[in-house]
Protein backbone atom coordinates (compact mmCIF):
# COMPACT_ATOMS: atom_id res chain seq x y z
CA UNK A 1 0.00 0.00 0.00
CA UNK A 2 3.10 3.14 1.01
CA UNK A 3 4.74 3.69 -2.00
CA UNK A 4 9.08 5.11 -1.22
CA UNK A 5 8.77 7.42 1.07
CA UNK A 6 5.47 7.66 1.82
CA UNK A 7 3.81 8.01 5.77
CA UNK A 8 0.24 6.35 7.10
CA UNK A 9 -0.79 9.71 9.52
CA UNK A 10 -3.85 9.25 11.81
CA UNK A 11 -6.19 11.21 11.73
CA UNK A 12 -7.78 10.60 14.83
CA UNK A 13 -11.47 10.26 14.10
CA UNK A 14 -12.91 6.55 13.51
CA UNK A 15 -9.53 4.79 12.96
CA UNK A 16 -9.24 6.78 9.84
CA UNK A 17 -5.66 7.27 8.46
CA UNK A 18 -4.69 8.67 5.26
CA UNK A 19 -1.09 8.41 3.23
CA UNK A 20 1.04 11.40 2.70
CA UNK A 21 5.09 12.10 1.33
CA UNK A 22 6.39 14.10 3.99
CA UNK A 23 8.51 15.41 1.22
CA UNK A 24 5.44 16.62 -0.69
CA UNK A 25 2.47 18.34 -0.16
CA UNK A 26 0.42 17.61 2.99
CA UNK A 27 -2.79 18.13 4.44
CA UNK A 28 -3.44 21.45 6.48
CA UNK A 29 -6.08 21.57 9.74
CA UNK A 30 -8.27 23.97 7.32
CA UNK A 31 -8.88 20.90 5.48
CA UNK A 32 -10.13 19.08 8.64
CA UNK A 33 -12.41 22.25 9.90
CA UNK A 34 -14.19 22.86 6.44
CA UNK A 35 -15.04 18.83 6.31
CA UNK A 36 -16.70 19.25 9.44
CA UNK A 37 -18.81 22.69 9.03
CA UNK A 38 -19.96 21.20 5.52
CA UNK A 39 -23.63 20.74 5.64
CA UNK A 40 -23.89 17.10 3.73
CA UNK A 41 -26.92 15.14 3.92
CA UNK A 42 -26.98 10.60 3.50
CA UNK A 43 -28.64 11.25 -0.16
CA UNK A 44 -25.75 14.08 -1.44
CA UNK A 45 -23.55 13.84 -3.98
CA UNK A 46 -20.58 15.72 -3.27
CA UNK A 47 -17.69 17.31 -5.05
CA UNK A 48 -14.14 18.20 -3.51
CA UNK A 49 -12.46 20.60 -5.87
CA UNK A 50 -8.69 19.88 -5.32
CA UNK A 51 -8.62 17.16 -3.05
CA UNK A 52 -4.81 16.74 -2.55
CA UNK A 53 -4.35 13.48 -0.09
CA UNK A 54 -7.94 12.80 -0.06
CA UNK A 55 -8.83 14.82 3.13
CA UNK A 56 -11.85 16.26 2.83
CA UNK A 57 -12.88 13.52 0.74
CA UNK A 58 -12.32 10.98 3.34
CA UNK A 59 -13.99 13.24 6.46
CA UNK A 60 -16.81 13.94 4.55
CA UNK A 61 -17.74 10.57 3.30
CA UNK A 62 -16.92 9.03 7.04
CA UNK A 63 -18.68 11.46 8.69
CA UNK A 64 -21.86 12.30 6.78
CA UNK A 65 -21.77 8.72 4.97
CA UNK A 66 -23.13 10.58 1.26
CA UNK A 67 -24.21 8.51 -1.84
CA UNK A 68 -21.28 9.67 -3.59
CA UNK A 69 -18.12 12.05 -2.69
CA UNK A 70 -15.72 12.46 -5.98
CA UNK A 71 -12.03 13.82 -5.20
CA UNK A 72 -11.13 16.08 -7.71
CA UNK A 73 -6.79 16.33 -8.23
CA UNK A 74 -4.79 17.45 -11.07
CA UNK A 75 -1.54 16.26 -9.98
CA UNK A 76 -1.04 12.37 -10.61
CA UNK A 77 1.18 11.57 -7.36
CA UNK A 78 -1.25 13.41 -5.05
CA UNK A 79 -4.40 11.63 -7.02
CA UNK A 80 -3.02 8.07 -6.87
CA UNK A 81 -1.93 8.92 -2.72
CA UNK A 82 -5.37 9.67 -2.03
CA UNK A 83 -6.93 7.01 -4.18
CA UNK A 84 -4.99 4.62 -2.31
CA UNK A 85 -5.80 6.05 0.93
CA UNK A 86 -9.70 5.53 0.03
CA UNK A 87 -9.15 2.26 -0.55
CA UNK A 88 -7.15 1.65 2.55
CA UNK A 89 -9.97 3.11 4.44
CA UNK A 90 -12.69 1.06 2.99
CA UNK A 91 -14.12 3.98 1.52
CA UNK A 92 -13.64 2.60 -2.20
CA UNK A 93 -17.83 2.02 -2.44
CA UNK A 94 -18.60 5.64 -1.60
CA UNK A 95 -15.36 7.67 -3.00
CA UNK A 96 -13.59 8.30 -6.03
CA UNK A 97 -10.55 10.23 -6.58
CA UNK A 98 -10.60 11.86 -10.68
CA UNK A 99 -6.94 12.77 -11.81
CA UNK A 100 -8.20 16.13 -13.98
CA UNK A 101 -8.05 20.10 -13.90
CA UNK A 102 -10.94 21.43 -11.99
CA UNK A 103 -11.55 23.46 -14.91
CA UNK A 104 -14.31 21.77 -17.51
CA UNK A 105 -14.39 19.10 -15.17
CA UNK A 106 -18.23 18.54 -15.16
CA UNK A 107 -17.60 17.19 -18.42
CA UNK A 108 -15.77 14.13 -16.79
CA UNK A 109 -17.86 13.70 -13.35
CA UNK A 110 -20.76 15.25 -14.96
CA UNK A 111 -23.05 17.87 -12.88
CA UNK A 112 -26.00 18.40 -10.33
CA UNK A 113 -24.35 17.94 -7.20
CA UNK A 114 -25.69 18.97 -4.00
CA UNK A 115 -22.61 19.87 -2.25
CA UNK A 116 -19.19 20.76 -3.92
CA UNK A 117 -16.62 21.43 -0.75
CA UNK A 118 -13.07 23.02 -1.89
CA UNK A 119 -9.84 24.24 0.15
CA UNK A 120 -8.16 25.65 -2.95
CA UNK A 121 -4.57 27.49 -3.37
CA UNK A 122 -4.41 30.57 -1.05
CA UNK A 123 -1.16 32.30 -2.56
CA UNK A 124 -0.70 34.12 -5.76
CA UNK A 125 0.83 32.13 -8.35
CA UNK A 126 4.42 31.32 -7.57
CA UNK A 127 7.65 30.99 -10.19
CA UNK A 128 8.36 27.66 -8.94
CA UNK A 129 6.05 24.83 -10.29
CA UNK A 130 6.22 22.32 -7.73
CA UNK A 131 4.10 19.81 -5.87
CA UNK A 132 3.78 22.41 -3.22
CA UNK A 133 2.93 25.36 -5.08
CA UNK A 134 0.84 23.94 -7.35
CA UNK A 135 -1.35 23.00 -4.21
CA UNK A 136 -0.97 26.02 -2.32
CA UNK A 137 -0.49 29.03 -4.90
CA UNK A 138 -2.86 29.43 -8.72
CA UNK A 139 -0.52 28.55 -10.51
CA UNK A 140 -2.97 26.23 -11.83
CA UNK A 141 -6.36 27.18 -10.30
CA UNK A 142 -7.47 31.30 -9.19
CA UNK A 143 -9.74 31.44 -7.10
CA UNK A 144 -12.42 32.60 -9.96
CA UNK A 145 -11.65 28.81 -11.87
CA UNK A 146 -12.53 27.14 -8.27
CA UNK A 147 -15.77 29.20 -8.23
CA UNK A 148 -16.93 28.78 -11.74
CA UNK A 149 -16.56 24.94 -11.47
CA UNK A 150 -18.62 25.30 -8.16
CA UNK A 151 -21.04 26.54 -10.37
CA UNK A 152 -20.78 24.30 -13.00
CA UNK A 153 -20.73 21.07 -10.97
CA UNK A 154 -23.26 22.47 -8.70
CA UNK A 155 -27.53 21.73 -9.08
CA UNK A 156 -29.67 24.87 -8.43
CA UNK A 157 -29.85 25.49 -4.74
CA UNK A 158 -26.78 23.60 -4.25
CA UNK A 159 -24.20 24.29 -1.54
CA UNK A 160 -21.12 25.49 -1.87
CA UNK A 161 -18.19 25.67 0.92
CA UNK A 162 -14.63 27.04 0.53
CA UNK A 163 -12.01 28.15 2.59
CA UNK A 164 -8.67 30.84 2.41
CA UNK A 165 -7.13 33.52 3.93
CA UNK A 166 -9.10 36.76 5.42
CA UNK A 167 -7.05 38.71 2.79
CA UNK A 168 -8.62 36.93 0.29
CA UNK A 169 -11.99 37.40 0.99
CA UNK A 170 -13.03 40.05 -1.21
CA UNK A 171 -11.55 38.02 -3.86
CA UNK A 172 -13.63 35.14 -3.09
CA UNK A 173 -17.27 36.88 -2.55
CA UNK A 174 -17.03 38.57 -5.44
CA UNK A 175 -16.24 35.35 -7.47
CA UNK A 176 -18.85 33.73 -5.73
CA UNK A 177 -21.24 36.44 -6.82
CA UNK A 178 -20.25 36.35 -9.94
CA UNK A 179 -20.56 32.44 -10.76
CA UNK A 180 -24.13 32.69 -9.20
CA UNK A 181 -23.10 31.82 -6.04
CA UNK A 182 -24.93 33.78 -2.98
CA UNK A 183 -22.89 33.42 -0.38
CA UNK A 184 -24.83 32.87 2.57
CA UNK A 185 -22.99 32.22 5.92
CA UNK A 186 -19.43 33.58 7.01
CA UNK A 187 -17.52 31.63 9.49
CA UNK A 188 -14.36 33.93 10.91
CA UNK A 189 -11.32 31.75 12.01
CA UNK A 190 -9.22 33.48 14.81
CA UNK A 191 -5.98 31.60 16.34
CA UNK A 192 -7.08 32.89 20.07
CA UNK A 193 -9.64 35.52 21.62
CA UNK A 194 -7.97 39.27 20.98
CA UNK A 195 -6.08 37.82 17.38
CA UNK A 196 -6.89 39.03 14.26
CA UNK A 197 -8.89 37.19 12.05
CA UNK A 198 -6.70 34.87 9.98
CA UNK A 199 -8.75 32.33 8.23
CA UNK A 200 -12.58 32.19 6.52
CA UNK A 201 -14.98 29.68 5.43
CA UNK A 202 -17.89 30.45 3.37
CA UNK A 203 -21.28 28.61 2.79
CA UNK A 204 -22.86 29.84 -0.35
CA UNK A 205 -25.91 28.57 -2.26
CA UNK A 206 -26.34 28.84 -5.84
CA UNK A 207 -29.07 30.35 -6.94
CA UNK A 208 -30.01 32.14 -3.62
CA UNK A 209 -30.84 35.30 -3.09
CA UNK A 210 -28.75 37.69 -1.47
CA UNK A 211 -28.84 37.60 2.38
CA UNK A 212 -25.00 36.88 4.74
CA UNK A 213 -25.23 35.45 8.24
CA UNK A 214 -21.55 36.08 10.25
CA UNK A 215 -21.90 34.25 13.56
CA UNK A 216 -19.68 34.42 16.62
CA UNK A 217 -16.06 33.78 15.13
CA UNK A 218 -14.11 30.64 16.04
CA UNK A 219 -11.36 30.50 18.19
CA UNK A 220 -9.00 27.63 17.78
CA UNK A 221 -6.81 27.63 20.93
CA UNK A 222 -7.96 29.39 24.50
CA UNK A 223 -5.40 31.37 26.51
CA UNK A 224 -3.89 28.05 27.82
CA UNK A 225 -3.46 27.06 24.01
CA UNK A 226 -5.58 24.35 24.31
CA UNK A 227 -8.36 23.97 21.82
CA UNK A 228 -11.75 26.34 22.37
CA UNK A 229 -15.09 24.45 22.95
CA UNK A 230 -16.17 24.62 19.38
CA UNK A 231 -12.69 24.09 18.08
CA UNK A 232 -12.49 20.51 19.51
CA UNK A 233 -15.80 19.70 18.64
CA UNK A 234 -14.73 20.88 14.96
CA UNK A 235 -11.23 18.81 14.91
CA UNK A 236 -13.03 15.83 16.35
CA UNK A 237 -10.99 16.35 19.68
Amino acid sequence: MLKEGERLDDLEYKGLKIIQHPEGYCFTSDSVLISNLAKVKRTDRVADIGTGSGIIAILVAAKFTPKEVVGVEIQERLADMASRSVEYNGLSDRVKIVCAPAQGVEKIIGNNFDVVISNPPYEKASEEKNEKTVAKTEIMLTVEETVGAASALLRYGGLFYTVNKARRLTDVLCAMRNAKIEPKKLYLIQPKKGKEIDVFIVEGKKGAKPSLLVPEPITVYEEDNFYGEIARRLYNK
